[in-house]
């Protein structure tokens, strides 16, 4: 009986540790793998196209083999209509004519081009959408050569996940090479074909509906989707709660660079996103976690630059040069960014003897692949670099080297980050839009905070691209969100549910759990050697008199560790 005793009193002592873990909730099956496409994809109805169309269009070729398939129906003039733009102005490429598009017909005429043109001139029937689906490797090995395939608005439909019968009366599964989208072609923009799309979207989640009108060329690039012609393509998802309302977008050729990114420019794994999202629990929720780090220390810099000496506290909160085990995580695009990296050098210079760094776009290998997050399983300290956020939702969020970067605040070790290191920190993530960075609100990204900290929003560079009325918008459309912004420079040293400024600029807080004044700031701003209580949102101390008087005296000189 005193050794049963004995286990349930160690047991509910140990409640406590337990409950003070980092949770670890994000699903890995929720998002997509299958982030691009190596090559380009080209939707076209031969439209007029303008000479600045033209170059890039020539540019798809480069010289590489280029097959042309085309209905014995279709006439010359048509076929040299809709391959023109991709060849030049004395290759003539004589298409391989079929009657009946069939598997036999699409291996024999490929070969090994890297540019095909599939041109159908009337919609398929059910056997040629079945030997499409067939050829589907065929046509998947092009694009992962980094080829390119041009289809007619007739084929157009079949490359998407989802595509209406030849009837018009329901819908077959398409070869899903336009990622998790239904492709329309001769699309007429009115609020009755919206409406009629919308509902299809509905009744099939996670897709995302595209509408391409008349005259207009459409080319997706990697993840990229941009239109040449006089025409336009309508992207569209369904309304799925009290945020996620009806989404509508129309982009058309850029006419000139002064014109906005979103005006000609989308990004499809920002709306694959997007659709998913809106199949999920309500994000962020009403009553969202309240920040607070139960064990370890963040350390969340603004950009522009490292207060003085920080990172001598960082690898110290780690262990110390000799007993720290410092990860770097970069922030790219890229597949691959070399085997030097300043930061580790820099961490090396410092006499810390274990750092390294690790990279991957690939979801798969950063959920799967042992050797490459073994560096996080005794890691005590992450340093995340600057970039663009999105990029570390893509390749981490919901895998188990999140689930270990997590951990490593289990075991008490500091997790630190500048620019989009910082945002990340969030469980919302801020400004995370592929296309610019000018909106802090990225559908389809704002659940991709790495979730260090609940129940905050975090935006960065904050005073020097005056980012205050994009945070007043945030908070105002998701008040149970702790706002906060933090200049160039300057960063907060979160333990538990404190906050400590650093740096030389100052920390905004948007509290809207307090009324806003009419006339006065929507925010508290706090410099260096205050402190905030993010989970009680009120100042613990303000130095904000002690900076006036000390500006009075002068300022402090320099220490030799800044820049770091």
């Amino acid at each position: 009986m005193k050794t049963l005793n004995r286990m349930v009193i160690f047991a509910f002592l140990l409640i406590p540790t337990i409950s003070n873990a980092q949770k670890f909730d994000e699903k890995f099956e929720h998002w997509p793998t299958d982030l691009k496409i190596n090559g380009r994809i080209i939707i076209t109805d031969g439209p007029e196209l303008d000479e600045a169309a033209l170059r890039t269009l020539r540019r798809v070729r480069r010289d590489r083999e280029m097959v042309v398939l085309a209905r014995a129906a279709v006439a010359e003039d048509q076929v040299t209509k809709l391959v023109k733009p991709f060849a030049g102005d004395d290759d003539n490429v004589e298409p391989v004519r079929f009657r009946i598009l069939n598997e036999d017909s699409i291996k024999k005429s490929v070969g090994d081009a890297k540019v095909l043109a599939l041109i159908s001139g009337k919609k398929l029937s059910d056997e040629e959408l079945a030997a499409l689906q067939k050829s589907k490797p065929v046509l998947r090995k092009i694009l992962d050569d980094r080829g390119s395939l041009i289809v007619d608005s007739h084929v157009a439909p079949a490359l998407g996940y989802i595509m209406k019968s030849p009837t018009g009366k329901s819908l077959n599964k398409g070869l899903n090479l336009f990622f998790d989208c239904l492709v329309q072609t001769n699309f007429d923009d009115t609020l009755q074909n919206r409406a009629k799309t919308l509902k299809t979207l509905a009744a099939n989640k996670r897709t995302v509906g595209i509408g391409i009108s008349k005259n207009c060329l459409l080319m997706l690039s990697g993840r990229k989707i941009v239109c040449f012609g006089s025409g336009k393509s309508t992207f569209l998802l369904p309304p799925h709660n009290k945020y996620l309302k009806t989404r509508a977008q129309t982009i058309r050729q850029a006419k000139n660079r002064r014109q906005l990114p979103q005006e000609y420019l989308i990004d499809l794994t920002e709306w694959r996103r997007d659709s998913i999202d809106r199949t999920l629990p309500q994000f962020p929720a009403d009553k969202p976690p309240t920040p607070h780090v139960k064990k370890g220390t963040l350390v969340i810099v603004g950009g522009g630059g490292m207060p003085r000496g920080l990172m001598n506290k960082i690898v110290e909160l780690a262990g110390g040069v000799e007993r720290a085990k410092m990860v770097y995580v970069p922030c790219s695009e890229r597949d691959d960014v070399g085997e030097r990296q300043r930061t580790v050098e820099m961490w090396k210079r410092m006499g810390v003897k274990h750092a390294t760094f690790i990279h991957t776009k690939d979801r798969n290998k950063a959920n799967t692949d042992k050797d490459f997050y073994a560096p996080l399983k005794d890691a005590t300290g992450i340093w995340f670099g600057g970039g663009r956020q999105w990029n570390f939702a893509d390749s981490y969020y919901g895998t188990k080297t999140h689930q270990l970067m997590k951990e490593v605040l289990n075991r008490g070790g500091v997790i630190g980050g500048s620019s989009a290191g910082a945002s990340i920190q969030g469980r919302y993530l801020a400004r995370a839009t592929p296309i610019g960075n000018f909106r802090i609100m990225a559908p389809g990204y704002e659940r991709g905070g790495l979730g260090f900290l609940g129940g905050v929003a975090i935006d960065q560079h904050f005073s020097q691209r005056g980012r205050q009325k994009d945070m007043t918008q945030l908070v105002n459309r998701y008040p149970q969100l702790l706002g906060i912004g933090l200049d160039e420079a300057t960063a907060i040293i979160v333990t538990k549910s404190k906050a400590e400024v650093v740096g030389r600029g100052k920390v905004f807080f948007y509290n809207r759990k307090i009324p806003v004044v009419k006339g006065k700031p929507d925010y508290i701003a706090l410099p260096a050697g205050s402190v905030y209580d993010l989970a009680e949102r009120k100042i613990i101390k303000n130095t904000t008199s002690e900076k006036s008087d000390q500006s009075k005296r002068g300022p402090k000189q320099p220490d030799k560790n800044d820049g770091f």
